[in-house]
């Protein structure tokens, strides 16, 4: 109990030191705020300048993800095979895909992307030029 008749307490003082402080606080969590939300907007911006679209038309040739190679994959093995020629869209994103043989079958719209291999004037998805 004598301790805290050495502390000298000042109540009008220690009240403004603790609420200049609650304010820095909020000052500092309304900085925070803004500052994260400055991110995600400039996050959300470069992620969506530099991601490809996913649309596909007739006639497109596209690459088809191989979930089997995801147990063991091989060194060097690639997860993608193909190419494979779009033949059919349905409205909820599925493909009907050809095959060299000519077999069709259907596959989820989120496992393909397009094939850039062959460059005719049909097939170009897009042309760099480096000088």
């Amino acid at each position: 109990m004598w301790a805290l008749k050495r502390l000298n307490l000042e109540w009008d003082i220690a009240a403004n030191l603790r609420v200049e402080q609650l304010n820095e606080l909020d000052e500092f969590r309304f900085h925070a705020y803004s500052s994260s939300s400055l991110y995600k907007y400039k996050m959300k911006y470069l992620h969506g300048k530099y991601a490809w679209s996913k649309e596909f038309k007739e006639g497109d040739l596209v690459l088809l993800f191989n979930s089997q190679l995801g147990l063991f994959p091989g060194k060097l093995n690639s997860k993608w095979s193909g190419p494979f020629e779009v033949v059919h869209m349905t409205l909820f994103g599925a493909l009907d895909l050809k095959n060299k043989r000519g077999e069709v079958f259907r596959v989820n719209g989120h496992r393909v992307k397009h094939y850039m291999g062959k460059f005719d004037d049909s097939h170009v998805v897009a042309l760099i030029n480096f000088k």
